[in-house]
């Protein structure tokens, strides 16, 4: 039976195309009204000047154009969903509200509450699968419980999509474009100097928003991805998708990606494979903390939660020169200076400059990964997370304690010209490679550069010192 109106509350899945939340609204109400919530919640907290905002506001735009070509109206809302959403369905006398799912802990909280004011009024809000190909206990052992480590869970999760070719459907909205509903009032968006944020010129940063971004990052990647398992952890080159911001903010469809990236497997099995792999790792941290929320706080393996990080004034001028790319290791400085101004960071490099911050310097991971979370265009709280705990050896699937990224050798094995160096650190582009790697060795100290922030060897001793402590401690 279908619904006289419904709404289709967008979130962060940025398209009409190919959006199982839309599709499912539309298939199921005579009328649709579309709205996109600008959340102040979420809002008041970001800097005037924020590359993510720029990027959704953009999305939001192509997002109601392309709605509209369909013809319906994105109705463009500020302030808390958890007001507006129940209100809106109150005014237009809507039975259910149908959104995609979202599993961060403050999200599901959000949703909980906004569900039970719906509910007060006997209505429903109906979430859908949209951001991951499998989801909640989708993926479980067979004891029935989550996967806590990434192999087991990767065999799984290949054997679930090879058995239901389903789950890569194409939600099409275009058979059903005559239930959208163009006669809601309001805005189809909100300037960003309303919004309280300032523009950006998004493709100066290599940022493609909406769809057709998504389309074009994608595109250039099919051209390449034949090299990827060659070139990903090559610092100086564009040898990744590119795709995260598309899959953060669900500009593109995971499953489109799979379907049109399916095609190729037969023929660049190796380097489709690979990145197939990095996927599932963004849906096996995206599982884990859904069933584990608490890792948004602390550490999964809780023993780790009584590490001795250094602290007080010691940790913060650590801190400051880690984020301020003031460290005296160029690999970590250009790091952190590719981050600061653009908002992106290879993926070798955030290894790199995480592992350097926790074992190296010994601050608490948390510290980073909130700089991360404030910064990065793509952030993803499961697997900023989860990426964050694997550094620190405190996650369910992390690398060992006393593994430690030497950022001299992985600067002579990802940068070995130090062209990413010299890059975003253009005043050391005259200084030898080899010295750069190692700029201790130099027999005169780099002119206007600081010298290492602290001794390798003696924070080696000091990163084992700190981590075998907790393993020399009694249970509680």
């Amino acid at each position: 039976m279908t619904e006289r109106r419904s709404i289709f509350w967008m979130r962060r899945d940025l398209r009409a195309h190919d959006n199982v939340a839309l599709h499912a609204a539309l298939s199921a109400s005579d009328r649709v009204v579309c709205v996109f919530v600008y959340d102040r919640t979420i809002l008041d907290a970001l800097p005037r000047h924020d590359r993510r905002v720029a990027f959704i506001h953009a999305s939001v735009a192509e997002a109601g154009a392309d709605i509209a070509k369909l013809g319906g109206k994105l109705l463009a809302l500020e302030g808390d969903p958890a007001e507006l959403i129940p209100a809106l369905a109150r005014r237009h006398d809507a039975g259910r509200v149908f959104a995609n799912d979202d599993y961060e802990p403050s999200a599901r909280r959000r949703d909980a509450a906004i569900a039970e004011a719906l509910a007060r009024d006997g209505r429903e809000l109906v979430l859908s699968k949209d951001q991951v190909l499998l989801h909640k206990e989708e993926v479980l052992s067979k004891a029935g419980t989550p996967y806590t480590r990434f192999t087991p869970y990767y065999n799984a999760w290949l054997q679930r999509l090879g058995q239901d070719r389903n789950i890569l459907s194409d939600y099409d909205p275009a058979p059903l474009k005559a239930r959208f509903d163009a006669s809601v009032q309001g805005p189809s968006n909100i300037s960003l100097d309303k919004l309280g944020f300032d523009e950006i010129d998004l493709e100066a940063l290599s940022l493609y928003p909406g769809a057709s971004g998504a389309r074009r990052v994608f595109d250039e990647f099919t051209g390449k991805v034949d090299d990827y398992m060659a070139r990903r952890n090559t610092l100086a080159v564009a040898g990744t998708s590119g795709l995260d911001i598309h899959l953060r903010f669900g500009t593109m469809s995971i499953r489109a990606i799979f379907r049109e990236l399916g095609k190729r497997k037969d023929t660049h099995n190796a380097s489709v494979g690979g990145w197939i792999r990095e996927v599932c790792w963004r849906e096996y941290f995206s599982q884990l903390l859904y069933h584990v929320p608490r890792v948004a706080d602390g550490p999964y393996l809780e023993k780790y939660a009584q590490l001795d990080w250094v602290k007080g004034k010691l940790g913060e001028q650590r801190l400051a020169a880690w984020k301020n790319a003031a460290t005296g290791y160029p690999i970590v400085d250009a790091a952190m200076t590719q981050l600061n101004t653009t908002g992106a960071m290879h993926n070798r490099a955030r290894l790199v400059a995480g592992s350097f911050l926790v074992k190296t310097l010994g601050v608490d991971w948390r510290e980073g990964e909130a700089y991360f979370a404030l910064q990065l265009n793509d952030y993803d709280q499961a697997s900023n997370n989860g990426n964050w705990q694997w550094v620190a050896s405190t996650g369910a699937d992390a690398q060992p304690p006393y593994r430690i990224f030497n950022p001299a050798s992985q600067s002579q094995t990802y940068d070995p010209d130090a062209a990413y160096i010299k890059h975003w650190l253009p005043a050391l582009a005259p200084i030898e490679a080899r010295h750069l790697h190692e700029p201790w060795k130099r027999k005169a100290p780099i002119p206007d550069y600081p010298a290492p922030i602290v001794d390798l060897a003696s924070s080696v001793e000091e990163c084992k010192r700190r981590y075998g402590a907790v393993a020399r401690a009694p249970a509680a």
